[in-house]
């Protein structure tokens, strides 16, 4: 009989890779990327809050927004009911179904967490003027020295490389104006919501941050499963790479769009 990947394996692998106990992390995956795991998409999810449980957080994106999303058309997103978008993978579905699972207030990059500080991480999203500036999730990990956990995807899927984008006021990743969005929280209240989009279009190259943050020790590597994993240390990611986004505003963008956005300046 095959065997497959189970959550105490995950667990192991998990904390070769040094994730322990009371750490928070916040969460990309692929499922297949592990080879066959015991029960799916939700071994993975009790994997990763054992894994830094006791005291612990683990987040998840929750993503909803789309290329549409805009002023004329504004997002409405529902925390109880909206899913994932299907593009993010099956894990943060099954997080985000959780009844433990606290889900913050944005209508288009929203975070679910699990854990210690799950209702820190997540409260106030909706008063952030930018996705994943201040405020929000993604800057708080920085703050707090959490993790980011690539688990069988690349740096292509770390939103928080965005946050950079939107701390370092690069000029091709926000819309110029506001939309007013609608959230609709856990009692089932609507809320306005509003902020700048992001602008979507301009093609990115995150993979390029791999190498710096190799070469300074932000960033460990090794396998969870058949899967590829980095974990990176958010707050040490936001000190070496911001500053050369500060200093070439188009340093995540690949090397086509760099062109094209120099061209219609």
């Amino acid at each position: 009989m095959i065997h497959g990947l189970t959550a105490v394996e995950i667990v192991t692998d998990l904390r070769a890779l040094g994730l322990q106990p009371g750490d928070d992390v916040l969460v990309h995956s692929s499922l297949s990327s592990l080879g066959w795991v015991e029960g799916g998409a939700d071994t993975v999810v009790d994997a990763l809050i054992a894994a830094v449980s006791p005291g612990g957080t683990v987040l998840a994106p929750a993503l909803t927004g789309s290329p549409e999303d805009g002023p004329d058309q504004p997002p409405r997103m529902d925390v109880r009911f909206t899913p994932c978008a299907s593009w993010i993978g099956r894990i943060p579905e099954a997080f985000r179904q959780r009844p433990e699972a606290h889900r913050s207030l944005h209508p288009t990059h929203s975070v679910t967490a699990i854990g210690e500080r799950a209702a820190w991480y997540t409260v106030g999203h909706e008063y952030c003027t930018t996705p994943c500036g201040p405020g929000s999730p993604y800057i708080r990990l920085m703050d707090r020295g959490g993790y980011i956990l690539l688990l069988g995807c690349s740096q292509e899927s770390n939103t928080s490389l965005h946050a950079l984008e939107e701390l370092a006021a690069v000029p091709y990743h926000l819309q110029d104006q506001i939309t007013h969005a609608i959230v609709v929280d856990a009692d089932g209240r609507e809320l306005v919501v509003s902020g700048w989009l992001h602008l979507w279009g301009w093609r990115r190259n995150f993979s390029r941050v791999d190498e710096p943050l190799r070469q300074t020790g932000a960033m460990r590597e090794g396998r969870v499963g058949q899967a590829h994993a980095r974990l990176i240390h958010a707050g040490r990611m936001r000190e070496v790479i911001l500053p050369l986004i500060q200093a070439d505003p188009l340093y995540l963008l690949a090397d086509e769009a760099r062109v094209a956005f120099m061209k219609q300046r």
